[in-house]
């Protein structure tokens, strides 16, 4: 009887053992498809084929139809997204560089998605309103933000109660800056060193006007100022034809403005530049004047333009996001869009972790320039 009861014991032993060795099997099976779920191609690889289509659309291949179709057959679909539009906020009003930048975007992302696009202009608290109305939204890929660099400025400022760094899936980055300091054609500055040195020479006398209050543009007059160790007065406009009409009617020295709203007042004469507002010289528009980084002075901030989405959005559908606007920014509605507004100077693209990973290093700067400048403790 004994003998009966322990080869029962043994039996049940080795049954619970088969039991967990299944419960083993089983979390194979899960990893398994996990690792299935790793191979989802990676964005790099996906931009690769990409560029592969648009190169034989530019040499012909493919009609404006056709090359829609090929760049569907190389971006990766995630599961039942999208089945819907998908909104686009817009922080700024209709017309601005913001609204030109999601609408030209968006038309060709929107073929390739096969679902419309709907644009929600919602201006105000430099961005902020927006991207309130971004984070109430639900994780699920239908709304997506058209971020600027007023984003990371409120962030290293403190501004908001949220992060913007934090509380966001980055999408994709596609526009960098492409600010000029202009002067009037009959101004007394013939160069921005003469503007500088009349700055240093006249604490406080010399005016630049530039895009809105608590924006790049302060942030860089500010640096200018503290560098050059004198003040600079800085004169937010909201609007570009007000920046231009203070310039134009000699209320301000310096107009610190995108070279392609205002290329026709360069063409007829009306304006000057006298300096490239970032790091890279213009050699298409001017390749004598100077870009303000290799004059020594540093750049706290750009002004870029790229995408985010709430955060906690499935990695694919981020991945799928980004895939079809980078294709849309390869053909020729956005393209054409960008040479006549000069912005495809900066070479400003970043995938979505890239783009992440500048926007948290803006942030540190910002903050480091911001507590030397007294903005904040």
């Amino acid at each position: 009887m004994k003998n009966k009861w322990s080869l029962i014991l043994i039996m049940l032993i080795l049954a619970a053992l088969m039991f967990s060795g299944c419960g083993e099997a089983e979390d194979v099976v899960d990893t398994g498809e996990e690792a299935v779920e790793t191979d989802w191609p990676g964005q790099e690889e996906v931009t690769a084929a990409i560029d592969e289509v648009i190169e034989d659309y530019y040499d012909g291949a493919y009609s404006d139809d056709e090359v829609i179709e090929a760049l569907r057959e190389v971006i990766p679909k995630p599961e039942g997204y999208p089945t819907r539009s998908i909104e686009y906020i817009v922080p700024w009003g209709e017309g601005g560089g913001s609204d030109n930048y999601a609408r030209h975007i968006g038309r060709d992302a929107a073929r390739i998605m096969d679902e419309n696009i709907v644009y929600n202009n919602m201006p105000g608290g430099g961005g902020e309103v927006g991207l309130s109305y971004l984070l109430s939204q639900s994780a699920d890929g239908y709304t997506i933000y058209g971020a600027i660099a007023n984003q990371t400025i409120n962030d290293a400022l403190g501004t908001q109660p949220h992060s913007f760094t934090n509380d966001v899936d980055f999408i994709i980055r596609n526009q960098g800056a492409t600010e000029i300091y202009w002067a009037r054609a009959d101004s007394e500055f013939e160069t921005i060193e003469d503007a500088f040195d009349y700055a240093v020479e006249n604490p406080g006398q010399l005016t630049i006007c530039g895009a809105g209050a608590g924006g790049d543009d302060e942030f860089r007059i500010a640096s200018l100022s503290k560098e050059l160790g004198t003040d600079i007065v800085y004169v937010p406009y909201d609007g570009t034809g007000e920046r231009i009409s203070s310039l134009l009617g000699g209320h301000v020295d310096l107009m610190h403005e995108t070279v392609g709203v205002v290329i026709d007042l360069y063409e007829v004469g009306d304006i000057k530049p006298l300096a490239y507002g970032g790091e890279i010289v213009f050699e298409d528009l001017d390749p004598d004047v100077p870009a303000i980084a290799d004059l020594g002075y540093d750049v706290p901030v750009g002004r870029w333009r790229g995408m985010v989405t709430v955060k906690g959005v499935d990695r694919e559908i981020v991945d799928y996001l980004h895939n079809c606007f980078y294709a849309s920014s390869k053909l020729p509605y956005y393209s054409n869009y960008e040479e006549e507004f000069f912005q495809h100077l900066p070479q400003a693209y970043l995938n979505s972790d890239d783009f992440k990973a500048y926007a948290v290093d803006e942030v540190e700067r910002l903050e480091e320039l911001a507590r030397e400048l007294g903005y904040i403790q």
